[in-house]
């Protein structure tokens, strides 16, 4: 009986009809991937060139599950010769498998923003960005099975599958945009909040050649802040929040993580550099319980997830979801020219 219920669950995840409605990857760690989330956050994090791998695998108690691979880069331009204000130039590239059928939907994105101080002292602003990329979608028809092809006891290929699916693979144009304020009064606490939509003009994706399958608009609203708890600014606490709503699919996750401060001591230079060291939990509203981790050291940043499913698929999955993974790495400010040439920023939205 379970495996007749894996099998019907596998089919209503990654069967593909007429009436599919495409939805897009998510991320635990929403805050690593801020070109996904929002493209007014292109170019806005304190550095001169940031670098963001992301790697999630999902549900493998259920056929193949889902696997994620999300590459971001991005960079300020004009820092220092425009004043206080600045543009963001980015690049996405995101790929998501899934199931045994081999459904893959690979996004790539080119992102710009412009950023600009609200106040004459520069603890405000307020940016805006846009993203446009040409997307693919695809799926082994070799490898998928019918309903029609279910003979009561197991699924039998042989059988025809009564559904003439045209296309294996497709191309399509997607274009997003959204804006983004923040408010950095000292360069050590921050607060952020921004909104975005994606896929404007919902392109069609469908698999078959003369049917409409509009791609649904997807409205996010986020926000993050970093809150020193003490005088010596040894430790933060980062508060974060996501809601993402597309079609009739709706996502909220809620949480926050503490942020420690440490030193390390270099054996042969005696001196000392700043690392960090955070840990706390997220919810995602009736769908995963979140634990994170995460260290940073000089250039290099690693976070770990992973997700306590809450859900009724916690019958089918177990407890675990997902685990998701983190490196990022981001070309910091030289210290002569950090008050000079750049403005007070955000570490890492």
């Amino acid at each position: 009986m379970k495996n007749i219920l894996a099998a019907v669950c596998i089919l209503c995840l990654f069967m593909v009809s007429g009436n599919l409605s495409a939805q897009d990857a998510h991320f635990s760690q929403f805050n690593t991937t801020p070109l996904q989330i929002n493209p007014a956050q292109t170019g806005v994090f304190d550095g001169t060139f940031r670098l963001s791998n992301n790697y999630r695998t999902q549900w493998s108690g259920l056929g193949k599950g889902y696997s994620t691979i999300h590459v971001a880069a991005d960079a300020p331009l004009g820092k220092g010769k425009l004043g206080t204000n600045f543009f963001g130039v980015g690049l996405l590239i995101y790929q998501d498998k899934a199931g045994s059928a081999g459904f893959s939907n690979t996004v790539i994105e080119a992102s710009a923003s412009y950023v600009a101080a609200m106040d004459n002292d520069a603890n405000h602003y307020f940016a805006i960005g846009f993203q446009a990329g040409l997307n693919q979608m695809g799926l082994d028809l070799s490898k998928t099975t019918w309903d029609s092809q279910w003979n009561g006891d197991a699924f039998d290929p042989t059988l025809p599958s009564q559904d003439l699916v045209q296309l294996e693979q497709f191309t399509y144009l997607d274009f997003n945009g959204g804006v983004l304020y923040y408010y950095v009064p000292d360069g050590i606490n921050s607060i952020s909040l921004g909104a975005s939509i994606a896929h404007i003009g919902s392109p069609n994706v469908s698999f078959y050649a003369r049917q409409e399958t509009p791609l649904r608009s997807k409205i996010s609203v986020h926000g993050s802040s970093e809150i020193s708890l003490t005088s010596e600014n040894i430790t933060w606490i980062n508060p974060r929040f996501l809601v993402s709503l597309q079609g009739k699919q709706k996502e909220i996750i809620v949480g926050a993580l503490v942020k420690n401060k440490i030193q390390i001591k270099s054996e042969y230079t005696k001196y000392k550099k700043e690392a960090f060291f955070s840990l706390g939990a997220l919810y995602r509203v009736q769908d995963a319980l979140i634990l994170a981790t995460r260290f940073d050291y000089y250039k290099f940043g690693l976070g770990i997830s992973y997700d306590i499913n809450t859900s009724g698929l916690r019958k089918l999955t177990g407890s675990a979801s997902a685990w998701e993974f983190n490196l990022s790495f981001i070309t910091p400010v030289l210290r002569g020219r950090k008050e000079q040439n750049f403005n007070k920023m955000p570490k890492f939205l």
